[in-house]
This record gives C-alpha cells, sequence and structure tokens, in this order.
C-alpha cells in the first residue's frame, strides 16, 4: 500500500529524515516508533503530500507523493496532533463539512456519517458541540472526520497524546476497530513502547 524509497528531508543543515526505505501492506497497523523530533511527523507530512522531500521519493495507494499529489491526497484520511474540529459546531456538523469538502455523494452522505459516528462511538453526541467533547472523544471526532470519504489509508499522528490511561485503552480499541471494520491500512506515530507493542 506503501513503499517508501530513499527517501531525506533536510531543513537548511540539519537532516531530519535519513535515507528511509519501508513497504507498508494492505490492511496493516504500521507503527512509527520513536522520541520527539525523531522525523515522525514529517514522514507524514511527506507522504500526505503536504512537504516535499529534499530526495527519494514514495507512492501511496500506487500513486507517486511527487507525480501524482490529488490521487494521494484523495486516498488519504489524516488526524493530526492538534484537533482541528470546530468547537463551535456539533459533532455531526464537523462530519457533514468534511464530507462536502470531500465530494462524499449526496445519496450516501448520511449514511456514511452515521456509520463513522458509530465507529467510533459517538452516535448519541452527535448532537452535543464539540466544545462539550472530552479529550478522548475529541480525538475518536478526528478520526471519525479522516474515515468519511473511505479513504484506503489514514495517518494517525500520535493518536493518544494527552489522553489519560482509560482514554487511550478505548483509543486503541477503536484503532484495532477500523482495521477490522473498515479494512484501511493505518500509520500510527507514538512515542509509547506499550502503544507499538499492543497494536
Amino acid at each position: 500500500m506503501i513503499t517508501i524509497k530513499n527517501l531525506f528531508k533536510q531543513y537548511d543543515n540539519v537532516t531530519v529524515l535519513n535515507d528511509i526505505n519501508i513497504e507498508v501492506f494492505d490492511n496493516e497497523v504500521f507503527g512509527l516508533l520513536g522520541p520527539n523530533g525523531a522525523g515522525k511527523t514529517t514522514l507524514i507530512h511527506i507522504l500526505a503530500t503536504l512537504i516535499k522531500p529534499t530526495a527519494g521519493t514514495a507512492t501511496v495507494n500506487g500513486y507517486d507523493i511527487i507525480r501524482d499529489p490529488s490521487e494521494v491526497r484523495s486516498s488519504i484520511g489524516i488526524v493530526f496532533q492538534a484537533p482541528s474540529s470546530d468547537d463551535i459546531l456539533t459533532g455531526y456538523e464537523n462530519l457533514k463539512l468534511h464530507s462536502l469538502l470531500y465530494s462524499v455523494p449526496r445519496h450516501i452522505r448520511e449514511k456514511r456519517i452515521s456509520e463513522v459516528l458509530e465507529l467510533v462511538g459517538l452516535i448519541e453526541r452527535k448532537d452535543d458541540k464539540v466544545k462539550q467533547y472530552s479529550g478522548g472523544m475529541r480525538r475518536r471526532l478526528e478520526i471519525a472526520r479522516g474515515l468519511i470519504h473511505k479513504p484506503k489509508v489514514i495517518f494517525l499522528d500520535e493518536p493518544t497524546l494527552g489522553l489519560d490511561p482509560t482514554s487511550r485503552e478505548l483509543m486503541w480499541k477503536y484503532i484495532k476497530l477500523l482495521v477490522r471494520e473498515e479494512n484501511i491500512t493505518i500509520i500510527l506515530t507514538t512515542h509509547y513502547m506499550e502503544e507499538a507493542d499492543i497494536l
């Protein structure tokens, strides 16, 4: 599903990624484990076509990140470290807006919104404003948003950062469910050894 070949990234004289070669298979959870500053988020940003590598290349779902960035973007979902859902909208409204941005066909839009809300356990709270959500609920909404257009790959950048132990375990449960229910490939960054081990 993802092939990374001889990937380098430099900022001025600092090498962030040095000759990275990785293969990730369909329906796999692939963990990028490392301390803060190790280049995990930079690699995700390159694979998501948000920044360009200094050298080397990669393909995502068969599309080259340099030559076919639009096709790569339509194949992926991404959940960043910092929440980006609108606080004054409800969970449902955030997902509706995102489904419009990703051109989810009108005839399946409502069904898809319900499916992802159910998947992440937020169906009961879909009409509450996001500012009323706990940290764990916000992270689950971000994942639902990343799934709305049925991507082949989802990038989860530190998905449990700042969550309490109970919320972290709940998030692990939902990540495992994603692989089983959505038939999706997940690239997960973490600096928690336990998290990498479990997932």
